[in-house]
């Protein structure tokens, strides 16, 4: 069955601005459903913006702290939110913890430069976790154009190929193939011509895992496809649209 591209809470443009009235709490202001500009008016901080998914179905609520302030409390698996984070001459510590008994999952440090853009993805290993960190690097899609890409965080999944399409169903040939678990593909630019699918595969195989409709993103816009566990674990898989761009 084909999912609608399901967004993640999170809501951002090219650039920042300090949240009139609010001020920087710990260094943090949470965005909610806020838009953002290009405009940090003056004697504005020096600040980024993280966005955070608890990819991790093994734990249904986590904490992440960055250093000892909690930016995101209770964090349920398969959603993501997004705060602003000062930006500071050392290394911000991002901290992830299991919100049922505190114990600590992951741990990373985070250099976060003014006005960039980090999707930290919090992600299931054996035991505990990891914290992936991508910086939102992506450029502009050529005119016409929307960029995809995706990210496999889905520890059922195992090794899958991606695949855009249009109306045409046909899995010819993969967008991106052999994405491993942990692992992402680059972007994808293609034109939006009314109907736009991802399908995502088992590995060398024809064998669907995940088939999003995305036809709603319009030119300019660029997203990342978080490959995601079912809630509570196994398949059949789900994803998140992380927006990147537009």
């Amino acid at each position: 069955m084909t999912q609608h591209l399901r967004f993640a809470r999170i809501t951002r443009m090219p650039g920042f601005r300090v949240l009139a009235g609010i001020g920087m709490v710990a260094g943090i202001v949470a965005i909610g459903g806020c838009k953002l500009d290009n405009n940090l008016g003056p004697g504005g901080s020096a600040q980024g913006l993280i966005q955070f998914v608890n990819a991790a179905p093994r734990y249904g609520f986590v904490n992440l702290k960055v250093d000892s302030a909690a930016a995101f409390p209770l964090q349920q698996y398969a959603t993501g939110a997004s705060a602003y984070i000062a930006s500071l001459a050392n290394a911000r510590q991002l901290t992830a913890r299991d919100s049922a008994n505190a114990n600590t999952l992951a741990a990373s440090p985070l250099l976060i430069a003014n006005q960039s853009v980090y999707l930290v993805i919090l992600t299931q290993r054996t035991t505990g976790g990891n914290l992936l960190v991508f910086p939102d690097t992506v450029s502009a899609p050529p005119a016409n154009d929307v960029g995809l890409r995706l990210i496999n965080v889905s520890p059922s999944a195992g090794p899958v190929d991606f695949y855009i399409t249009g109306s045409d169903s046909t899995l010819a040939t993969a967008s991106a193939t052999n994405v491993v678990y942990e692992g992402t593909s680059a972007y994808i630019y293609v034109p939006n011509t009314g109907v736009l699918r991802v399908r995502v595969t088992t590995a060398g195989t024809k064998n669907v895992l995940l088939d999003v409709d995305a036809s709603r993103l319009t030119a300019g816009q660029a997203r990342s496809i978080v490959l995601l566990d079912a809630v509570g674990g196994g398949l059949p898989a789900t994803s998140l649209g992380i927006p990147d761009r537009g």
